[in-house]
């Protein structure tokens, strides 16, 4: 394969549910762009949001001392994950179709 294909395939792997198992169970914003930059993704942090490669969104939602992360396409696809900032478990995570 060329560079240019192997690039490609690099980014059409960030998906939202990827980025979802990657970040479920983590509470800070700062220690889930570290994560995911551990993993050769090029994130952004805006405010509460990480964009990953430009492409897939993860807001971090914060009600009555509970957390989690809601994670989406940026350019609005459905479907959108929502995981828990305190699994116990990592690997558990729910998501739901939009």
């Amino acid at each position: 394969m060329t560079q240019v294909q192997d690039a490609l395939q690099d980014v059409e792997a960030v998906s939202a549910e990827l980025v979802a198992k990657t970040i479920a169970g983590i509470p800070l914003i700062g220690q889930a762009r570290r994560v995911l930059e551990r993993d050769g993704w090029v994130v952004t942090i805006v405010a509460n949001r990480i964009t990953v490669a430009g492409t897939v969104e993860a807001q971090l939602v914060s009600s009555n001392g509970h957390g989690w992360w809601q994670v989406y396409a940026a350019d609005g696809r459905p479907p959108v994950w929502t995981v828990d900032t305190q699994c116990e478990d990592a690997s558990r995570w729910d998501g739901f179709g939009g």
